[in-house]
């Protein structure tokens, strides 16, 4: 199984936003073989995601009301194939946690494409904000990782040594 993780700092708005994101545009060729989590450099273990962060998710028909937070560990960034950060920060301290595995740590916006971003910033947390934060949050994210779905392919299909159908 391919794993993905996604980190951010509290793994209650952003990383969960990903982390369902990704799982609803995998396809069901790859949502079998791929398994997506998220995780939080400062988080505490079992908080759920905010109100607004399930509430945009909901309205992208993309459930989160399950999503519990969990502590980034050495041993999940290891036990991942690809590890995206949310900003600079997430993807220098999951380096330092893993430096075995830095070559699979990136920043999410080294791929895809969002408007008014500068891709060296990464995706900005919108605790606090407003619900319009939180959409401009979810569509930046998903922005971004409709550039890692290819590359999550191409991982699976190298890996596989097949070629996987590209329709959902």
């Amino acid at each position: 199984m391919y794993q993905v993780l996604v980190i951010c700092t509290g793994n209650t708005c952003r990383s969960p936003m990903a982390e369902a994101i990704l799982r609803s545009l995998l396809g069901n060729d790859l949502a079998g073989v791929v398994r997506v989590v998220s995780a939080g450099t400062g988080a505490v273990d079992g908080v759920p995601a905010t109100p607004l962060a399930i509430q945009v998710c909901a309205a992208g028909g993309v459930p989160l009301e399950d999503h519990r937070s969990t502590v980034l560990t050495p041993a999940l960034i290891r036990s991942s194939d690809l590890i995206l950060g949310m900003e600079p920060h997430h993807v220098a301290y999951a380096r330092g946690l893993a430096a075995d595995a830095a070559d699979r740590i990136h920043l999410i916006t080294e791929r895809g494409a969002a408007q008014g971003a500068s891709p060296s910033d990464g995706v900005l947390d919108p605790l606090g904000g407003s619900a319009d934060q939180y959409r401009d949050t979810y569509n930046r994210i998903r922005s971004h990782l409709l550039g890692w779905v290819p590359v999550i392919r191409e991982s699976v299909e190298r890996r596989e040594g097949v070629r996987r159908s590209s329709e959902s």
